[in-house]
C-alpha cells in the first residue's frame, strides 16, 4: 500500500512539473498581444519566442538525453524545474525583447530535460501493463497548462502586466521542482544507451514513421495555435475575461481528451488512440478556419479543436516506448525533438503568413498537414502494426 501511495505521489508531481513546463512553453501564445504592445513588435517577431525555442529544443532534447543518460532522474527533473524558475523570474525584469528572447533560449533547456525524461523514467518504476496509462496521466499536465495556465496567464497579462505573469510562472516552477525532488524515487537511472543503441534507434523505420506523424501534426497545429489570441482580436472585440474564457474552452477540452485517453488507451491501444485524437484535432481545425464571429460558437469550435492534440502526442510517446522499451530514453527524446521542430516550423510559417495577410493559405496548409498525419498514423497502424 505504501509503495502504491508513493508511486501515485510521484505521478502527481510529474504531472505538476509538466503543468509548469507546459504553461511556460505556451505562455507567449497567451501573452501575444501584451508582448507585442510592450516591446512594439509584430506577431511574427513575438512568435519567435516559440519558434526559436522550438528549434533549439529540437537539438537539445536528444543531446541532453545522451549526456544525462546515467544521471539520477530525481536530480535531473528537479534541477530542470529550478532552472525554469530562475529563467522566468529573470525574464520578468528585462526591458527589451532581445533580452527576453535570449533568456528564453537559455531556460528552454529545462523543457528538454524534463518532459521526455519524465516519460522515459516511468518504465523504471511502473509495471508494463500500467505504463501507457501512466504516460498519458503525467501528460495531463500539458492539458492543464492549456486549460488553466494559458487562460490565467492571458488574464494576468491583460490586467496587471506580462511581468507579473512571468513571476507567477517562476514561483510555480520552483514549487513543482521541490515537489518532484521530495517524491521522486532515489537512484532511478535509465538503461545505458551506447552509441550502437542510438544507431539502432536512428535506423529504425518504425520509430521514424512514428516521429514523422508527430512532426507533421504539430507543424500543422502550430501554424494556427500560437496566434489564437491575435485571431480572436480580429474577429471579436473581447474583454480580458471573455478572451480568457475562450482560451479556457480550448484548454478544458484538452483535459477532457487526455483524461479520456488515459482511461481508454488500455482498451483501444496506443495506435488507435493516436489516430482517433488526430482526427478530432483535424475536425476542430477545419471548424476554426470557418472564422465564426459569435463568441459561443467560437468557444464550441475551440473546444472541439482542443480535444485532440495533447492526448495524441502523449499516446505517441507511449507508442514509441511500446515499440522499443529499452530505447525509451532515446526515442521519447527524439519525439520531443521532432515536436519542437514542428512547433518552430509551424510558428514561423504561420507568423510570416499572418503578417503578409495569407491567412487563408495558412489555414489550408495546416488542414493539409493534419490530414496527412491522420493518414500516416492509420497506415502505420494497419500496414506495420506499430
Amino acid at each position: 500500500m505504501k509503495k502504491k501511495q508513493s508511486t501515485s505521489s510521484t505521478l502527481w508531481t510529474l504531472l505538476a512539473g509538466n503543468f509548469a513546463i507546459g504553461t511556460g512553453v505556451l505562455a507567449p501564445a497567451g501573452l501575444m498581444n501584451d508582448l507585442m504592445q510592450a516591446f512594439s513588435v509584430d506577431a511574427a517577431t513575438a512568435g519567435t519566442l516559440i519558434a526559436y525555442g522550438g528549434a533549439l529544443l529540437c537539438i537539445e532534447a536528444p543531446i541532453l538525453a545522451y549526456v544525462t543518460n546515467r544521471m539520477d532522474r530525481r536530480y535531473l527533473l528537479a534541477g530542470a524545474l529550478f532552472l525554469y524558475a530562475l529563467g522566468h523570474g529573470w525574464s520578468a525584469l528585462v526591458t527589451d525583447f532581445q533580452s527576453l528572447l535570449t533568456l528564453r533560449l537559455i531556460m528552454i533547456a529545462a523543457v528538454a530535460g524534463f518532459t521526455p525524461q519524465a516519460a522515459s523514467a516511468l518504465p523504471l518504476f511502473i509495471v508494463r501493463e500500467k505504463r501507457a496509462e501512466a504516460i498519458t496521466f503525467i501528460f495531463l499536465g500539458w492539458s492543464l497548462a492549456g486549460a488553466i495556465g494559458i487562460p490565467f496567464t492571458n488574464l494576468i497579462g491583460s490586467v496587471v502586466g506580462w511581468q507579473i505573469a512571468y513571476f507567477i510562472l517562476a514561483g510555480l516552477s520552483a514549487l513543482a521542482g521541490i515537489a518532484v525532488f521530495l517524491t521522486m524515487p532515489v537512484g532511478l537511472r535509465p538503461h545505458h544507451l551506447s552509441t550502437s543503441a542510438w544507431h539502432k534507434v536512428l535506423s529504425s523505420a518504425n520509430i521514424w514513421g512514428i516521429l514523422c506523424i508527430s512532426g507533421v501534426a504539430i507543424t500543422g497545429q502550430y501554424m494556427q495555435y500560437p496566434y489564437i489570441v491575435v485571431e480572436l482580436n480580429s474577429r471579436v472585440q473581447a474583454s480580458p475575461f471573455t478572451m480568457a474564457t475562450l482560451l479556457a474552452a480550448y484548454g478544458s477540452a484538452s483535459i477532457l481528451g487526455t483524461v479520456s485517453a488515459t482511461r481508454t488507451v488500455q482498451r483501444l491501444g496506443v495506435r488507435a488512440t493516436v489516430t482517433a485524437f488526430l482526427a478530432i484535432t483535424l475536425l476542430g481545425l477545419i471548424l476554426w478556419t470557418v472564422k465564426l464571429s459569435f463568441p459561443p460558437l467560437i468557444g464550441l469550435t475551440l473546444f472541439i479543436w482542443g480535444i485532440g492534440m495533447s492526448p495524441a502526442i502523449a499516446a505517441q510517446q507511449a507508442r514509441l516506448i511500446e515499440t522499443d522499451p529499452l530505447a525509451a530514453s532515446a526515442s521519447t527524446a527524439l519525439n520531443t525533438s521532432i515536436v519542437y521542430l514542428g512547433q518552430a516550423v509551424g510558428t514561423s510559417a504561420g507568423g510570416m503568413m499572418l503578417t503578409r495577410g495569407l491567412t487563408g493559405f495558412s489555414a489550408g496548409l495546416a488542414i493539409g498537414l493534419l490530414t496527412l498525419a491522420c493518414i500516416l498514423s492509420l497506415l502505420l497502424h494497419l500496414q506495420l502494426r506499430v
